[in-house]
């Protein structure tokens, strides 16, 4: 079940394209279980760009995926199937070669004149420069947040107003929780 040759676009197509993450397209045989996807898609993966052009079996699409995104990711693939029209999922692949990458499918299942899904098609995108922009924003806004929170604890300390001195060290607490989950959040996107 191999995809139709995509036509070459024009230039400025193309960067629009690359600039947006795109990392080609992909194709699902309903009927067959399986998932063909072209080749900068598949070598994301890790899986045989002329394999994967011929489609690979679903178990071997899904083995290629982060282990805690596997489970979510087969349900909301056989929901998909079964109710038919838009589809979009967001995955962390294995680390291999290029690292955690995280990836968004989307595309749609078509249905057949009964109404039966038949297959889908649609598009890969790879997100993991937007999380790491995203998530280094964020810790830099907990940085601050955490300067803030100190030098406003030393302020409070010349007040000499415990109930003020207790709420401002449960911020504190808060502040360091939500310094531990962006440093847990980077490490899931470093190569491992």
């Amino acid at each position: 079940m191999a995809d139709a040759p995509i036509p070459r676009a024009p230039a400025d197509l193309e960067a629009a394209l690359e600039a947006s993450g795109f990392v080609g397209s992909w194709r699902h045989d309903l009927w067959q279980g399986r998932l063909a996807l072209t080749a900068p898609f598949a070598r994301l993966l890790g899986i045989d760009p002329e394999r994967a052009a011929e489609g690979v079996p679903m178990a071997a699409f899904l083995d290629r995926m982060h282990p805690d995104d596997r489970t979510r990711i087969e349900n909301h693939l056989h929901a998909a199937s079964d109710a038919g029209g838009p589809f979009e999922a967001e995955f962390r692949t294995l680390s291999g070669r290029e690292g955690v990458r995280s990836l968004m499918m989307r595309g749609r299942i078509e249905q057949d004149t009964s109404g039966r899904p038949v297959h889908g098609c649609g598009i890969a995108i790879d997100l993991t420069e937007d999380r790491a922009a995203t998530l280094q924003q964020a810790e830099r806004l907990v940085n601050r947040m955490a300067e803030h929170a100190i030098a406003m604890r030393s302020l409070v300390d010349g007040l000499n107003r415990p109930s003020l001195s207790k709420l401002v060290d449960g911020l504190m607490i808060e502040i360091g929780f939500e310094l531990a989950r962006h440093l847990r959040g980077a490490q899931d996107l470093r190569p491992h």
